[in-house]
């Protein structure tokens, strides 16, 4: 038993300092002159309102962002995720920008769905798993985890003209 204990102290010790390393004076200096050269997104200044979309051969993700008032920090947003003609994820609600984290409360069907999304100013990342409630907005197989949305547009209003897989718009 004080194996385990010892080797589970040691692992987490070992990500702990694989963390560390990562935030050393040099990388970020790295990442500031990126920022500043426009090499990464600064997703400080970057407003995540816009339409994010991804195609390949066996489907496509989709996600917009419509900003909700002043302040740049509520939206309300629409997400889909094909996989084939027949794995799919749907859904519709209100999102809330934290920092680096987009908190996405799904709406209607699945209302206790609750995706926290990684923002990081030019794509928006599904995490690798979510929670089980949020099934209820998919097919048998479908799956929002993992799901990655990069930017192909920066927009405002709502004249967004992404449509959902039941032919109402994605973002409404």
């Amino acid at each position: 038993m004080a194996v385990v204990v010892l080797l589970a102290s040691a692992s987490c010790e070992d990500r702990k300092t694989v963390h560390e390393s990562a935030a050393t004076p040099t990388a970020r200096a790295l990442d500031l002159r990126a920022r500043e050269t426009g090499a990464l997104p600064d997703r400080e200044r970057v407003d995540p309102a816009g339409i994010y979309q991804r195609r390949y051969e066996g489907g496509g993700d989709r996600l917009c962002l419509v900003p909700e008032g002043a302040g740049g920090k509520r939206f309300t947003f629409g997400a889909e995720t094909r996989f084939g003609g027949e794995e799919y994820c749907l859904g519709r609600g209100k999102a809330r920008l934290a920092g680096d984290k987009l908190l996405l409360t799904f709406e209607g069907g699945a209302s206790s769905c609750v995706i926290v999304a990684g923002y990081e100013g030019d794509r928006i990342v599904m995490p690798g798993s979510v929670d089980v409630s949020c099934a209820a907005l998919c097919s048998n197989r479908g799956s929002f985890s993992g799901a990655s949305f990069p930017r192909v547009r920066q927009e405002k209003g709502r004249e967004q003209p992404l449509k959902g897989g039941d032919g109402q718009p994605l973002c409404r």
